[in-house]
């Protein structure tokens, strides 16, 4: 329906006729045309020189026209770029007045968004200036802005190359401002004519924030209407607007301001009494050349009533989805009056439950429509706040505007105030015609309800109660289905969520066929294997061979119906490598199914293997370090006496064979002492870097001479074939022992392959293989064409005192003893085997960094003595008196000492002593290692030789003689301990007669190679809560030449790490607080330079997270020792973080 504008629109057509008679008088267009060119064509040619009195006056004629039309002129000389102008022409532009002007003096003038339409001397001198121009400037005296219009042509040489530019220039500024007005004019008629129920009109001149508004407007917005009319900044009108629409008309106000054209908005406006009014506001955003907002003009629409039943519309359509969505009669009622209290606008509505007497009512929980309104809930007396249960038993509707001024409340008005209601509106709710639930709306102030306010009310009433009868109805429903057939639904999701969530494999397999039915997904959790690929295939598809029979024997049983307990196998994964599986398995014949649940006990069973392994080894270390003392002190004494005795003997050959004999059974028993003390990895290594292919190609002869003519022998040796860290000796042993354990698996006949190679073991096989470190090895090869090993045999293959040999032919230690030196030595050893295919042994060991140390060429010419001095300390007589007996055979003095304080008593009597002898293991409070330490400090060339059959830890540090340490183990031959001397003595000499060396000239930079990089002295922080462990890896970094700062916790790291710079984190994963993990993480991230070392008995799958962020972290493996550390080490010293 259209509102009569008759008023409205007579003024502005007023408006506007007075506008285009404005512009008639200027003798100007009006927007519509085109302006007259006042200018008369001859201007556009030169002057002609000359002339007669009649040419004088046309000219004083067309002076005085050009003045009055306000017009100016110039001539430009392109070349020298200066104007030749009349006064009118400087007074357009407020400069003085002058017969010349430099061009760039009016250029300037313009403004810069204009200033393209004005001609500079580029353009002028090609030629390409625009005959009629309009643009802007800022006059030079005054600052004002003013429109100018330019026509102008080019004045050609003979040659056609411009010479002048002549032309014209007139203000025109009153033209456009009567152009602008008349189409502000047009727009506010045009809005006009296309708006319904207008209220009022806008102006709004964006760039000087002022808004004109009419009446209707300001009085809509509760503003001054003469201020309005005079013009308000915008956030005058826009803070009239309802916060809750305000931010979305301002943004709607933004993007026109950009964009330009048509704005339309809907929001509330608030009055001046509290109340608000919906609008429609539409206009339209005018923008300059350059895009900039210029004008927004725009009318204002009543929609209020429009709105409102739209809101309402809305508000019902709400309502009915939501109410279908509630699960119970207190939440729909709910759902519903907090719709209604957001509709109407109220602060409070809830909804009640009636009692059997009507005379109390519980009140559910309330809406509310700010935190700050008091809830009305609880039970409460009708009769407390007023007498109109009569109208609500009738099923009347209790409409009170003011609970002061109706007679029904006003006794009751104090209480009712106290709990915020000044209004309020009822609604019963009846069954059966008994009143037993009501809805209420309460206001905080006096209020009206409108008919439409209570029809929407009633409306929702019914809603509600529709809504309530149908959820008793579908309660009544539920409680009546709740039969057998819900009940196992619901056990059988149950099943479902503990056959989803279990972390065991389930399965349920065919009795007759084994095949699998159905798994869970754990499988593909913990296998890899998806249940597309599992269904319809066996256990032997995924175990190893060697299980299949044992499977097959316990399918077997539970088709007899017997279940199965702890039954393990293991089962392949997709991606490599096996898991050890513990079944519990439970048959159902009369289906012929078997349900089945698998347990993950890898870890168990290895850490049981390795607790298990770890106790042997500690049972037979203990062993041999009980017995490998006196053991090997009186093998000693046998061994010494017995050479002895050969001189006794010379030239009895009965004698000499028994001798012989009898020394054989000594080696033997050195062996075996040797062998065991090599398994429990105790015995004294001397390990250097060493190139393992020269050491096994200087083997060949010996290999061939203890294997036999019917084993033949083939080398095959990698191309750039790392050095290893190993001691050459012992190395040789395991050589050897493998070789023969080859020859006696292949009878004595077949083909032994040794292969040396360079081999990598990366993080998921370290995570497989807890024990092993990550990283690069030489791999030593032994295979063999023999009959090969079963499962069983393999798994107990290198324990002590277990072999297959017959009864006197093996002692069980070969196999041992190679596997205690390789784990010694850092290293790692894999046995593969298969029946009637032959045995490899993979031997790894760790790479070395370092150079190949020189050999040293051992003399094996006659035994040679001397004249030196000798202490000769040992606590057990025998041993005693047969070591003094060989040494002074040899020519030397010896001097003897029971014990260290007695040594110590002849070292400080002065007597010179060239070599101190003295046995490891010694009573008394002086030890062997504290003697050697005073007797260097007391005579500083004494030469020290350690002797022993077990060192223990005295100079022994993860397996390996401490630096500087020389060592003559128990038993020995005469011999042996012959040179041993002579060698230490002689280097004495040499030592001595040598003149100081001065220090070496330092390396020039660039110089220093990988490997001297690699054992530079470094800086490490050890992190270690454990006080005996890091007591003991801040020991064996010490002798590795590092120093060290050990703390207890992450906590105590940080402190250390912001005082000093280290090279080096060597961190155990679990440290009381923050993890180990954690601190690598932030020292990672921090330090990027740092190298770091973690700990652990978990291998890698104690790192969590992205692998790319652990990317130069070396994983050490517990437990460790010196050979690991320094593999460690060698390991972050070559690798850049």
């Amino acid at each position: 329906m259209s509102v009569p504008l008759s008023e409205t629109e007579q003024a502005l057509r007023a408006e506007v006729e007075r506008l285009r008679f404005r512009l008639r008088a200027a003798g100007l267009d009006d927007g519509v045309g085109t302006a007259p060119d006042p200018v008369p064509q001859v201007l556009a040619s030169p002057a002609s020189p000359g002339g007669n009195a009649d040419a004088h006056v046309k000219q004083e004629q067309l002076r005085l026209a050009q003045e009055a039309g306000g017009i100016g002129v110039f001539t430009l000389d392109i070349a020298t770029n200066q104007l030749t102008v009349t006064p009118q022409f400087c007074r357009l532009y407020g400069v003085p007045v002058s017969d010349t002007l430099p061009a760039p003096v009016i250029e300037a003038l313009a403004l810069e968004e204009d200033r393209h339409h004005v001609s500079n001397a580029r353009t002028r001198a090609s030629g390409q200036v625009t005959p009629s121009v309009e643009y802007r400037i800022r006059r030079q005296d005054t600052g004002d802005v003013r429109w100018i219009h330019r026509r102008a042509s080019l004045v050609y040489d003979a040659a056609g190359k411009p010479v002048q530019l002549v032309g014209i220039t007139q203000d025109v500024t009153e033209r456009h401002q009567a152009n602008d007005a008349l189409r502000e004019a047009n727009e506010r008629v045009q809005l006009a004519l296309n708006a319904e129920a207008m209220i009022g009109t806008w102006v709004w001149d964006v760039p000087s924030n002022r808004v004109v508004a009419d009446e209707r407007f300001a009085h809509s917005f509760s503003l001054d209407p003469v201020q309005a009319r005079e013009g308000l900044p915008i956030s005058q009108f826009v803070a009239a607007i309802h916060p809750e629409d305000r931010p979305g008309v301002e943004a709607a106000i933004a993007r026109v301001l950009k964009t330009g054209g048509a704005y339309r908005a809907e929001y509330r406006v608030l009055h001046a009494d509290g109340a608000n009014r919906w609008v429609e506001a539409s206009g339209h955003c005018h923008l300059s050349a350059q895009g900039a907002p210029l004008r927004f003009p725009g009318v204002l629409v009543d929609i209020d009533a429009r709105k409102r039943a739209e809101l309402r519309q809305t508000a019902l359509l709400e309502m009915a989805d939501r109410l279908r969505e509630a699960s119970s009669p207190d939440a729909a009622a709910q759902l519903a009056m907090e719709v209604v209290g957001r509709m109407l606008g109220v602060p409070r509505a809830g909804y009640g439950t009636v009692d059997a007497t009507h005379a109390l009512v519980l009140m559910h929980p309330n809406w509310v429509a700010s935190p700050d309104v008091v809830r009305v809930e609880g039970v409460h007396r009708f009769h407390d706040y007023g007498v109109f249960l009569e109208d609500l038993l009738k099923g009347e509707v209790v409409a009170i505007p003011d609970v002061r001024k109706d007679p029904r409340t006003a006794p009751h008005a104090d209480t009712l105030e106290q709990v915020g209601i000044r209004a309020l509106f009822n609604i019963p709710l009846l069954e059966h015609g008994r009143f037993v639930a009501v809805l209420f709306l309460h206001d905080v102030q006096p209020r009206t309800w409108t008919a439409e306010e209570i029809e929407l009310s009633r409306n929702v009433a019914d809603r509600v109660w529709a809504t309530l009868s149908r959820l008793k109805a579908l309660a009544d429903l539920k409680k009546a289905n709740e039969t057998l057939e819900q009940r196992v639904a619901q056990r059988t999701l149950e099943r479902d969520r503990v056959w989803n969530v279990s972390q065991d494999l389930l399965v349920v397999g065919s009795l007759s066929e084994g095949k699998f039915l159905s798994v869970n997904p754990a499988w593909t959790h913990m296998l890899g294997w998806t249940e597309e690929e599992l269904l319809g295939r066996t256990s032997e598809w995924l175990e190893r061979p060697e299980d299949y029979s044992r499977t097959r024997a316990e399918v077997h049983r539970l088709e007899g119906g017997n279940p199965t307990l702890n039954f393990e196998s293991a089962y392949r994964c997709k991606h490599g490598g096996y898991r050890r599986i513990s079944w519990t398995a439970v048959p159902v014949p009369e289906d012929g199914v078997l349900y089945a649940s698998g347990r993950d006990v890898t870890e168990q069973r290895q850490t049981e293997e390795q607790l298990r392994q770890a106790q042997k080894m500690e049972a037979v270390g203990k062993l041999t370090g009980g017995v490998a003392h006196d053991f090997n002190n009186l093998l000693q004494v046998v061994g010494g006496n017995l050479q002895l005795l050969q001189r006794d003997v010379a030239g009895n050959e009965r004698g000499m064979n028994r001798v012989r004999s009898a020394l054989s059974a000594v080696e033997r028993g050195a062996r075996l002492s040797g062998q065991l003390l090599a398994f429990s990895r105790r015995q004294p290594l001397e390990p250097r870097s060493l190139s393992l292919g020269r050491l096994v190609r200087g083997m060949d002869d010996l290999l061939r001479r203890a294997l036999g003519e019917d084993v033949e022998v083939e080398t095959v040796i990698g191309g750039g074939l790392w050095n290893t860290m190993a001691d050459p000796h012992q190395l040789e042993n395991v050589i050897l022992n493998l070789a023969i354990n080859a020859r006696d698996a292949m009878g004595g006949a077949g083909k032994l392959t040794l292969e040396l190679s360079n081999a990598s073991l990366d993080d998921h096989y370290a995570q497989a293989h807890p024990e092993v470190m990550a990283g690069a090895y030489v791999l030593l090869a032994v295979s063999d064409t023999g009959g090969g090993m079963s499962q069983e045999v393999m798994e107990r293959a290198f324990e002590p005192f277990f072999t297959t040999k017959p009864e006197g032919r093996g002692t069980g230690l070969g196999l041992s003893m190679v596997y205690g030196f390789v784990k010694q030595s850092g290293g790692h050893v894999k046995l593969y085997s298969e029946l009637g295919h032959g045995t490899t042994v993979k031997v790894y060991l760790p790479r070395a960094f370092q150079p190949e140390a020189p050999v040293t060429e051992v003399v094996m010419g006659p035994v040679e003595g001397g004249r030196e001095t000798i202490l000769a300390v040992e606590d057990d007589a025998e041993v005693r008196a047969t070591v003094v007996e060989m040494l002074t055979e040899l020519g030397y003095r010896v001097l003897r000492a029971v014990d260290g304080q007695s040594a110590m008593s002849i070292l400080k009597s002065g007597v010179a002593v060239d070599l101190l002898f003295t046995d490891v293991v010694m009573p008394g409070p002086v030890r062997s290692p504290e003697l050697a330490r005073q007797a260097k400090a007391l005579q500083p060339d004494i030469e020290v030789l350690f002797t022993s059959g077990y060192t223990e830890n005295a100079i022994v540090h993860g397996g390996r003689l401490d630096p500087g340490v020389s060592l003559l183990s128990k038993p020995y031959r005469r011999e042996d301990l012959a040179r041993k001397v002579r060698t230490l003595l002689d280097q004495r000499q040499q030592r001595m007669a040598t003149p100081k060396l001065q220090w070496p000239e330092a390396p020039r930079t660039g110089e220093t190679s990988a490997t001297q990089e690699a054992a530079r002295r470094m800086h490490v922080l050890l992190v270690e809560d454990d006080e005996d462990i890091r007591a003991s890896a801040s020991e064996l970094l010490g002798l590795l030449g590092h120093a060290v700062m050990s703390v207890a916790s992450a906590e105590e790291a940080r402190v250390a790490l912001a005082a000093e710079r280290f090279d080096v984190l060597f961190t155990d994963v679990t440290l009381p607080g923050m993890s180990g993990v954690d601190l690598a993480r932030e020292v990672a991230l921090r330090k990027p330079a740092m190298r770091i070392i973690i700990a652990s008995g978990h291998g890698r799958s104690a790192l969590d997270g992205d692998p790319q962020q652990w990317l130069g972290v070396v994983v050490l493996p517990k437990p460790y020792a010196l050979p690991q550390i320094q593999q460690a080490l060698a390991q972050v010293a070559a690798t850049a973080r």
